[in-house]
C-alpha cells in the first residue's frame, strides 16, 4: 500500500519520513533477544511434557532437564560464557566479569546537574517564569524516561531551577547515551507549510521578510553518507496543528532501526482529523518539528489522516530508542545538562561490606538450622534455595536490575518464602508419614497438598507486585521487579527443583528413611478463645501508636519526604577527604533528622564535599563540617574597611554553595505508592473471595491492616525517622503479612472440606497443625534480620529492626488475629463457614474458567 503522505523537497532517503501505518502492522517495543525466546520456548515446552506425563521417571528427567537449562542460563545471564572462561583462566576476576550491577547507595555512580529553561511566549515574546509545578512535571518526566522498567536505581530531586540526577556507575558508551535522552526537550509540533516556503524561508529566516502567522525552521541537509553538509529553512504555520502532548506511545522499530512507531491519544486522532481535513489532498505540505528542527517535509497523500503514523529515516537504532523514549515523555520545558560529576556511594564502603557480611551471615544461621532441623531434606532444601538465589540474580543482570536497598528488602521477602516454601512440603510430609505412609508415598502427597498453600501464598505476593510495578514509580518499582523475578523462582526452586532432588534420592537409594527433628510438638491450643485478650492488646497498641504519630506531626519523616538543605564545599587541590570522615563529623552532631555527607568529582577541576541536611540543621552540620576538617575554617583575608563578622560562605578559604534540595520521594511518589498498594490489597481480596470466601478476604485485610499500622506506632514511639529504607521494608512486611495469613487460610479451608465438628474447633486445629510452620518460618527470618541489625553497620539498623518488628507483628497476626476475624464476621452475617467453603470448591471444579 502506497503511504499517505511522501517526502518532497530533497532524496527520501535523506531525510527523516512520516507516513501512517496500521496499528497491528508496527512491531512491539520489545527488547528479547533471539537467546532468551529460544530459551524461554525450550523451557516452556518442557515445562508443558513435565505437567502432561504421568510416568514418575519421565517426570523426573523432564525436571532435571528444566532445572539444569534454567541454572545455566541463570548463570550465563550473570557471568557471560566469555567471561567465565576468562575467570577460570585467570585473566579477569569475578568481581570484574559480572553483570549484576548496584544501586547509588552500594557503588556510587554519576551526577548529571540539569538546569530546566523557562519558555518564550510565541506571540508576545515574554519570558514565562518557571513554577514549582514545572520543575515537578520536569522532574516526574525525567523519572520516567530514565527508570520506565523500574530496574535502575536513579534518585531525582529539584534544586532551585536545576535537577540533579544521581545514575549508577555506567560505562562510557551508556553514558553517552543517557545524556542524549536526557536532554532530548521532544517538543514535536506539526505544521501546515506556507504554499510559497521555497522563496520566503530563507528571507524570513535571516530577517528580511516577515510573513504574520508563520516561523521559519532549520531542517539539515546530508549527503548519501549521512553526514550533514548544510541548513536550509522552511516556513511553517506559527500555530501548530498538532503537538507532542497527544502522543500516546512511541517505540521504535526493531526489524528496520530506521523507524519510530507512533500512536495518538483520542484527542490527538481527532486533532490530526481535524487539522488534515482543512488541508488539500496531493498539494498541501506537512511538516513535522522537533526541538525547534525540521525532521520532515512532507505532501499530505490522502484527504484525512488519524490515529498512527511512523517517523523514518533515522540513522540507527540508538536514534530510534532515544526518539522514542523522548516522545513517550515530552519535556514542556528545554533543559541543559551543565555539570556532571563522579559521586561516592551514599553508605560508603565500610556499611556496604558489614551488610554484605552480615547478610551472608545471616544466611548462613539459617542453612545450619535448616540442614539440623530437616537432616538430608534440609540439604534438598538448601540446593533449592540456592536455585532461587541464582535464578533472582540471573533475571536481575539479564534486565540490569539494580541491587537498591529497596531491592535488598524484596530479596530478603523472596529468601523468606522460598525457605516457608520448603518448610510447608516437609512438615506436611511430617504428617504422612505419621499417618504410616511409605516414604515415596509422603513425598508425593506431601507436594500435592502443600501446592495449593504456596501457590496462593507467592500467587497473592505476585498480584500486589504486578500492581506496585504497573502504577507505582521509583524505587517502589524496583521492589517489585525483584519480588516478582524472586517469587517466580521461589515456585520453580520449591516445587520442581526439590521434587526432582527427591525423586532422584529416591532411585538411586540413597533415600530410604526420612527423619525430621520436632522442637514444636503440636498441642490442642484454643487461639480463638484468647481472642478478646489479643484484640485488646492490638487495640492498644494501635491507638497508641497513631496518637504518637499526630503528636508528632512530620517530624519523623526524614528529608526523602520532606526535602532539605544541600550544602556543597569545594575541596582545595592536593587534600583527600573521605566520605566517612565527613560522615563521622555528622552523625556527632546533635540534629532533628540524619544527615548524610557524599563525595562528588567533576569531569575537570577540584572534588565536592556533599552534605544533606535538614534546613533547621544546615547552619549547624556546616560549621561543624568546618571545624572538623583541616582547612575548611581558615577565613579569606579581609580588608579593614569591610564589617567584621560577616558570616557568608565566600569569607573562608574553602568556599560553600547551599541550596534547597526537593523531597527525593515527593507527594507524587507516595500517592503513586499508596494507590499501587491499595489497588494491589484489593485484588488480593478478589482473589482471596474467589479461591475462599469473602470472610477470609476481609481477616487478611485486616491484619495486613493490623500490622502495618501496629509497625508503623512501633517506629514512632521508638523515635525511627523514614526515609527511603522504610518504603522497601513496609512493602517487605506486607508481603509477608499477606504470605503468612495465606498458608493459615489454606490449612483451614482443607480441614474445613474434611473434618467433621465446631467451625471453632477446626479453626484452633488448624493454626495448631501450622503452628511449627510459623514458628519455623519467622524465627529463621528474624534471626537472619537479626545479624543484619546487629552487624550490619548504623546505616542498616533502621531497615533491619522495621522488618523484625514487622516479622514479630506478622506471625502473631497470622494466629491470634486473622483468623479470629474469620470466625466473627462469618457468624455476625449468620453464614455456614463450611458449607461456603465447599460450595467455592464445588463452583471451581464444575466451572474451572468462570464461565
Amino acid at each position: 500500500m502506497a503511504p499517505l503522505m511522501t517526502a518532497s523537497g530533497c532524496p527520501s532517503k535523506l531525510q527523516k519520513h512520516i507516513h501512517m501505518t496500521h496499528p497491528f502492522l508496527a512491531s512491539s517495543p520489545s527488547s528479547d533477544t533471539t537467546m532468551v525466546l529460544f530459551s524461554g520456548v525450550a523451557i516452556l515446552v518442557l515445562l508443558f511434557w513435565y505437567l502432561a506425563t504421568d510416568k514418575d521417571r519421565v517426570k523426573r528427567n523432564v525436571g532435571s532437564s528444566i532445572v539444569l537449562l534454567i541454572a545455566l542460563f541463570s548463570l550465563f545471564a550473570i557471568v557471560s560464557p566469555s567471561n567465565l572462561a576468562q575467570v577460570f583462566s585467570g585473566e579477569k576476576k569475578l568481581s570484574e566479569a559480572h553483570n549484576l550491577q548496584g544501586g547509588i547507595e552500594i557503588v556510587g555512580g554519576t551526577a548529571f546537574i540539569i538546569e530546566v529553561k523557562p519558555n518564550v511566549d510565541d506571540t508576545t515574546g515574554e519570558v514565562i517564569p518557571l513554577t514549582p509545578t514545572a520543575m515537578d512535571t520536569a522532574k516526574t518526566i525525567l523519572e520516567r524516561r530514565l527508570n520506565e522498567s523500574g530496574t535502575l536505581d536513579a534518585p531525582v530531586t529539584v534544586q532551585g531551577n536545576r535537577i540533579e540526577i544521581q545514575i549508577p556507575k555506567i560505562d562510557p558508551a551508556d553514558a553517552e547515551a543517557l545524556e542524549k535522552i536526557l536532554t532530548t526537550t521532544a517538543k514535536l509540533t506539526i505544521h501546515k507549510r506556507h504554499p510559497q516556503s521555497a522563496q520566503l524561508a530563507e528571507l524570513v529566516a535571516s530577517g528580511q521578510e516577515r510573513i504574520p502567522g508563520y516561523k521559519a525552521f532549520p531542517q539539515e541537509v546530508k549527503n548519501e553518507n549521512g553526514e550533514i553538509i548544510g541548513t536550509r529553512h522552511v516556513l511553517v504555520a506559527r500555530r501548530p496543528g498538532l503537538t507532542g502532548k497527544e502522543v500516546a506511545r512511541a517505540w521504535p522499530d526493531r526489524q528496520s532501526n530506521t523507524q519510530v512507531f507512533i500512536e495518538l491519544t483520542s484527542q490527538g486522532a481527532e486533532d490530526m482529523k481535524t487539522f488534515t481535513s482543512s488541508l488539500t489532498a496531493r498539494k498541501d505540505h506537512i511538516v513535522s518539528v522537533l526541538d525547534g528542527k525540521v525532521i520532515n517535509d512532507a505532501v499530505l497523500n490522502a484527504d484525512v489522516l488519524g490515529k498512527n503514523f511512523v517517523i523514518s529515516g533515522l540513522d540507527d537504532i540508538q536514534e530510534c530508542e532515544e526518539l522514542s523514549k523522548g516522545l513517550s515523555n515530552p519535556m514542556e520545558n528545554d533543559i541543559e545538562i551543565i555539570d556532571k560529576r563522579t559521586i561516592s556511594a551514599t553508605l560508603g564502603e565500610a556499611t556496604v561490606k558489614q551488610g554484605i557480611n552480615a547478610g551472608l551471615a545471616g544466611l548462613a544461621l539459617t542453612v545450619v538450622f535448616v540442614l539440623l532441623y530437616y537432616r538430608y531434606s534440609g540439604i534438598v532444601a538448601i540446593i533449592g534455595l540456592l536455585l532461587n538465589v541464582l535464578i533472582l540474580f540471573g533475571a536481575m543482570a539479564l534486565f540490569n536490575a539494580s541491587f537498591t536497598l529497596p531491592g535488598i528488602a524484596g530479596i530478603i521477602l523472596t529468601i523468606g518464602v522460598a525457605v516457608d516454601a520448603n518448610v510447608l512440603i516437609y512438615e506436611r510430609m511430617r504428617e504422612e508419614l505419621g499417618n504410616g505412609k511409605s516414604v515415596h508415598a509422603a513425598i508425593k502427597a506431601a507436594y500435592e497438598k502443600a501446592f495449593s498453600a504456596i501457590f496462593d501464598a507467592n500467587i497473592t505476593t505476585l498480584l500486589t507486585a504486578m500492581i506496585l510495578f504497573w502504577k507505582a514509580t521509583g524505587s517502589v518499582k524496583g521492589f517489585a521487579v525483584t519480588l516478582t523475578m524472586g517469587i517466580l523462582g521461589t515456585l520453580l526452586a520449591a516445587l520442581l527443583c526439590t521434587r526432582v532432588m527427591f525423586a532422584w534420592s529416591e532411585d538411586t537409594g540413597i533415600l530410604k528413611k526420612v527423619k525430621f527433628m520436632n522442637l514444636i510438638p503440636e498441642k490442642a491450643i484454643d487461639f480463638l478463645g484468647k481472642r478478646k485478650l489479643a484484640f485488646t492488646l492490638s487495640g492498644v497498641m494501635i491507638v497508641g501508636g497513631m496518637v504518637a504519630l499526630g503528636v508528632k506531626g512530620d517530624s519523623h519523616l526524614g528529608i526523602d519526604f520532606v526535602g532539605g538543605s544541600v550544602t556543597r564545599f569545594e575541596i582545595p587541590a592536593g587534600q583527600n577527604v573521605t566520605r566517612s570522615e565527613a560522615q563521622s563529623i555528622l552523625d556527632g552532631v546533635q540534629t532533628e533528622k540524619v544527615a548524610t555527607a557524599q563525595i562528588e568529582q567533576p569531569a575537570t577541576g577540584n572534588a565536592f564535599l556533599t552534605i544533606k541536611t535538614s534546613r533547621e540543621d544546615a547552619d549547624a552540620c556546616v560549621a561543624a563540617i568546618r571545624e572538623g576538617i583541616p582547612g575548611f575554617n581558615e577565613k579569606k583575608e579581609q580588608s579593614s574597611d569591610l564589617a567584621e563578622g560577616i558570616a557568608t560562605g565566600e569569607d573562608f578559604v574553602v568556599e560553600a554553595s547551599q541550596s534547597e534540595v526537593s523531597p527525593t520521594l515527593g507527594g507524587e511518589f507516595l500517592e503513586n505508592a499508596i494507590w499501587a498498594l491499595s489497588l494491589g490489597i484489593f485484588c488480593v481480596l478478589i482473589y482471596i473471595t474467589l479461591r475462599f470466601e469473602f470472610s477470609f478476604a476481609l481477616g487478611a485485610f485486616l491484619a495486613l491492616v493490623h500490622d502495618i499500622l501496629i509497625t508503623l506506632g512501633i517506629l514512632v514511639l521508638s523515635g525511627q525517622e523514614f526515609s527511603l529504607i522504610h518504603v522497601g521494608a513496609f512493602l517487605t512486611i506486607a508481603g509477608y503479612s499477606i504470605n503468612d495469613t495465606i498458608v493459615v487460610f489454606d490449612r483451614l479451608r482443607e480441614n474445613l472440606k474434611t473434618k467433621r465438628g465446631d467451625v471453632r474447633d477446626i479453626m484452633n486445629a488448624a493454626i495448631s497443625s501450622t503452628l511449627s510452620r510459623t514458628i519455623i518460618t519467622s524465627v529463621t527470618t528474624f534471626v537472619s534480620v537479626l545479624v543484619l541489625y546487629i552487624y550490619g553497620g548504623a546505616a542498616l539498623k533502621a531497615f533491619s529492626f522495621t522488618i523484625m518488628i514487622g516479622v514479630v507483628v506478622g506471625t502473631y497476626s497470622s494466629i491470634f488475629i486473622a483468623s479470629p476475624i474469620v470466625y466473627i464476621f462469618s457468624k455476625a452475617r449468620g453464614i455456614n463457614l463450611r458449607r461456603e467453603v465447599l460450595e467455592s470448591e464445588l463452583e471451581s471444579e464444575i466451572n474451572p474458567a468462570g464461565v
